[in-house]
């Protein structure tokens, strides 16, 4: 049975698993990134500093753990939960964080055509963004491309971290990974971002050189969620075959291993 590796962050993945399984495949999860949640006191205050700007217009969370996090804080600090619903309007990066919300009772939430900072600046640009806020919640290791995109067209863009990224503290899965990959083991990778790429060239150079590891993963498929991801790839050196059209796990799966 042919195996995919596939980069998720630390603790996430059995639902990837599953997938991999029904599409008749072998999985391996390969943790690269540590989404390490910040001290909610730090993420109150920073939440705080934004509010006394005034009420905020757009909330853009990119996750359903940021979801949680987000609205786990506002009710446990229950005088921020009214300053920052009000008129406020909901834009969630994927359907997994839109049904994180509406767990938490956040019924009346947009989606943007494609899951990425480049889908929410085409979502909101359709908005008439002079004089308004927005509020991306996300994690520490995102960049401000976004936020000066929104910037140009009049909006004024705060951002809270609500966590940060890290190289994971565990290295089992990386581990093997590269004892497969060396082994001629596995028949495709999906990087589910460019971090996950960046971390996992940096963790590799303690068990394999790059002028071994590009070659080798130049064989195989290579799946890119993205186009971030997928530059981030092709300067490191290894292109990918595979860059879909959606910013879905499931569905880059179904179209890189079809």
């Amino acid at each position: 049975m042919n195996t995919v590796a596939v980069t998720r962050p630390a603790g996430l993945g059995d639902d990837t698993i599953r997938l991999v399984k029904e599409l008749g495949w072998k999985p391996l999860i390969v943790h690269t990134v540590e989404l390490r949640p910040r001290e909610q006191s730090e993420i109150f205050t920073e939440l705080s500093q934004v509010l006394t700007g005034g009420p905020v217009d757009w909330l853009v969370l990119m996750s359903p753990n940021g979801a949680n996090l987000l609205f786990d804080i506002l009710r446990s600090h229950g005088n921020l939960l009214p300053s920052v619903i009000g008129d406020l309007q909901l834009l969630a990066v994927g359907p997994k964080t839109k049904d994180a919300l509406a767990r938490q009772g956040i019924l009346s939430v947009h989606l943007p055509d494609k899951f990425s900072s480049i889908g929410i600046a085409d979502f909101l640009s359709t908005k008439r963004l002079a004089g308004k806020r927005i509020l991306l919640a996300r994690s520490s290791s995102a960049d401000y491309s976004l936020a000066r995109e929104l910037a140009k067209n009049g909006a004024t863009v705060d951002t809270v971290n609500l966590y940060d990224s890290i190289i994971p503290s565990d290295a089992t899965s990386f581990e093997r990974f590269i004892d497969l990959i060396r082994k001629g083991d596995i028949q495709a990778t999906l990087f589910t971002s460019s971090l996950s790429a960046s971390n996992l060239f940096q963790m590799s150079k303690k068990y394999i050189g790059l002028d071994e590891l590009v070659p080798r993963l130049r064989k195989i498929r290579i799946g890119a969620l993205g186009p971030v991801t997928a530059r981030k790839l092709a300067e490191l050196g290894v292109p990918p075959t595979v860059v879909p059209e959606t910013f879905i796990i499931d569905d880059a799966l179904k179209e890189l291993l079809s």
